[in-house]
């Protein structure tokens, strides 16, 4: 029986070609090696129609499952930029990131992203399809959130922070991760089984992606040292005990200082370079 089969699929390989089956090679040869059989004509027309319907039942579902994915590539070359995903998801890419998905099953059991560089994720919630973000090293489960991978090539670590909902972070082939929620940071570094919680170093990680900065009782001192950071501008006060409250868009720095030092009753300073 083993044989029997062997013979049959070295009969359809030796006449199929990517694309193509060669029906017509494949009954000539059928034709020449039973010319002479008895009941030639009626065997000869009955096998002639089996063979093309088994060709064509074979090469169907060789072609169906060799089917290449339809692989869909973003990617942000001059500066950030901004796409949405077939569920309306946001996604907001950092210069030189990329993100690509297949277009094909994205979002029929799972909503599947690879990732490189630095990418914000604004999510649409869906419990049918979880989202699943993975990049080189790590890998980053969801419902629905709002959420930032960062994995630049020359960094040594993934670093996820989440601005709002909650995430599962592990290794990309680990087994246990961790729980961020919001506000909360998490580091892998590049070797390590299992990711660690951390302190976001800035008030507003993600703002380069959202265009704000949202300050809640923040010490003034934090506020100036992630202005400074952002903008590639020092900038002091001597005030360093008062706090601030408020939002404030990214796209004005000299109107930042100015409702600051109107709202705080202080003096803001840059240093000239």
């Amino acid at each position: 029986m083993k044989d029997k089969e062997e013979r049959k699929l070295q009969f359809v390989l030796r006449y199929y070609t990517y694309g193509k089956l060669d029906t017509q090679k494949a009954l000539r040869k059928i034709i020449g090696e039973r010319q002479s059989h008895p009941f030639g004509r009626r065997w000869l027309y009955f096998s002639g129609i089996a063979a093309a319907i088994f060709l064509c039942i074979v090469g169907y579902h060789t072609l169906w499952n060799g089917k290449e994915p339809h692989i869909v590539c973003l990617t942000a070359e001059a500066g950030v930029s901004r796409h949405f995903l077939p569920d309306s998801t946001l996604l907001v890419l950092s210069k030189g990131a990329t993100v690509s998905y297949d277009a094909d099953t994205y979002g029929k059991e799972c909503r599947a992203v690879n990732l490189s560089g630095k990418v914000y994720f604004s999510v649409r919630r869906n419990v049918h399809a979880p989202f699943l973000a993975t990049s080189n090293y790590a890998q980053v489960k969801v419902l629905g959130t709002e959420f930032e991978v960062d994995e630049s090539r020359q960094d040594t670590a993934t670093r996820v922070y989440v601005r709002s909902g909650k995430v599962v972070f592990k290794a990309r082939y680990g087994k246990n991760g961790i729980v961020l929620t919001k506000d909360m940071c998490g580091v892998l570094t590049h070797g390590d089984e299992m990711p660690v919680v951390s302190r976001p170093a800035l008030p507003n990680p993600s703002a380069w992606a959202t265009g704000k900065f949202v300050y809640r009782n923040t010490p003034i001192e934090e506020v100036l040292k992630e202005l400074s950071l952002y903008y590639g501008t020092p900038l002091y006060s001597s005030a360093h005990y008062r706090k601030i409250t408020g939002e404030f868009k990214t796209d004005n720095l000299e109107e930042i200082i100015a409702l600051i030092e109107k709202t705080l009753d202080i003096k803001i300073t840059k240093e000239s370079r």
